[in-house]
């Protein structure tokens, strides 16, 4: 009788795991290349929550600013400051909201012309799940979040 019941919960758990279905599914997206007229480049956070979501989010900034932050130039530095990482969580009853602002700022240094630019970037993204959801939606849904407000900061950097 014991082996029957165990086949039967076997059955059903491999029943429910074939039939749930992911909302949210996992995004990649490729950075392009940003080049500055400098010699070498820095990165520093400040001003971040603490969180599991906020390490993600540098680690992915890191990341992006070690393959894509290039530099291209004979003299000068590039100091890229992340003043802040915001993210903001909402969970109701069939209702979850995931928000993240960023606020980057790059300065290039020139002291033989002795020259500064700096470019101040924000982005705000949010993503919404409306309904029945599970944790793993959650989780699909922050990652894509924090890698479109990361491709919008590119994208400004790009059109400067």
């Amino acid at each position: 009788m014991a082996k029957y019941l165990t086949i039967l919960f076997l059955i059903f758990f491999i029943g429910c795991e074939i039939n749930s279905e992911q909302l949210i599914q996992s995004e990649s997206i490729n950075f392009e290349n940003i080049k500055f007229n400098t010699v070498s480049k820095n990165l520093n956070f400040s001003n971040s929550q603490i969180g599991n979501d906020v390490d993600y989010t540098k680690k992915l900034i890191t990341n992006w600013f070690n393959k894509n932050i290039k530099t291209d130039g004979l003299e000068g530095d590039l100091n890229v400051n992340v003043n802040s990482i915001d993210i903001k969580k909402i969970r109701e009853e069939n209702f979850y909201r995931f928000e993240i602002k960023l606020n980057i700022e790059f300065t290039e240094r020139n002291k033989i012309l002795n020259k500064i630019k700096t470019y101040k970037v924000n982005s705000l993204e949010y993503g919404d799940i409306k309904g029945s959801f599970s944790i793993s939606d959650i989780e699909n849904l922050n990652q894509n979040t924090i890698l479109k407000c990361l491709k919008n900061i590119n994208k400004k950097i790009m059109n400067l």
